[in-house]
C-alpha cells in the first residue's frame, strides 16, 4: 500500500533571482518547503517552512479561488519518493518581506539565489529550472497572481 504526504514548496523571488537550497539528505538544489502538519493549510505550511529553513518572512503570491477563503497554489503535483511513498506537492510563488537570510540550517548544506541563466546549470533538475524560471518571469511582468 502506498503512503502519501502533503508538502508545500515555495519559489521565493527577489531581484529577478529565485532562492534554492542544497538539500542535505537528497543532495539536490530544491526550493524551500516541507510537510504540511495536521490542521495546517498548505499556505500556512509554506510560510512556516520558509521561516524555518531560510529565516525569511514571505508574501505569498497565490491565485485566489472565487468566493473561497483558500489560496490556490501555482502548481499541484504528485512526486514519487520511492515505490511505496509519494508527496502531493503544493507549489507557491512568493517574495521576501522581512527577516534575515540564514546560511545554516538542519535542512540544507548551501543556500543561493539563482538568476534565469544560473538555473540552466547541470546541477539543477529540469523541473526546478522550469518552475524557477516561471516564478522569475511572473515577477518580472509584475504579475502578482
Amino acid at each position: 500500500m502506498k503512503t502519501r504526504d502533503f508538502v508545500s514548496t515555495v519559489f521565493l523571488v527577489k531581484d529577478e533571482k529565485v532562492l534554492l537550497i542544497k538539500h542535505k539528505k537528497l543532495g539536490l538544489w530544491l526550493p524551500p518547503g516541507g510537510h504540511i502538519e495536521e490542521n495546517e493549510t498548505p499556505e500556512e505550511a509554506a510560510t512556516r517552512e520558509i521561516k524555518e529553513e531560510t529565516g525569511l518572512d514571505i508574501n505569498l503570491k497565490p491565485k485566489e479561488f472565487h468566493r473561497i477563503k483558500m489560496l490556490k497554489p501555482h502548481h499541484v503535483e504528485i512526486h514519487p519518493i520511492n515505490e511505496n511513498h509519494e508527496h502531493i506537492s503544493f507549489t507557491y510563488f512568493a517574495e521576501p518581506c522581512g527577516g534575515v537570510l540564514k546560511t545554516e540550517s538542519k535542512e540544507h548544506n548551501d543556500i543561493r539565489w539563482f538568476s534565469l541563466k544560473d538555473l540552466e546549470s547541470d546541477e539543477i533538475n529540469i523541473e526546478i529550472e522550469h518552475f524557477g524560471k516561471e516564478a522569475i518571469k511572473r515577477f518580472q511582468k509584475g504579475d502578482k497572481k
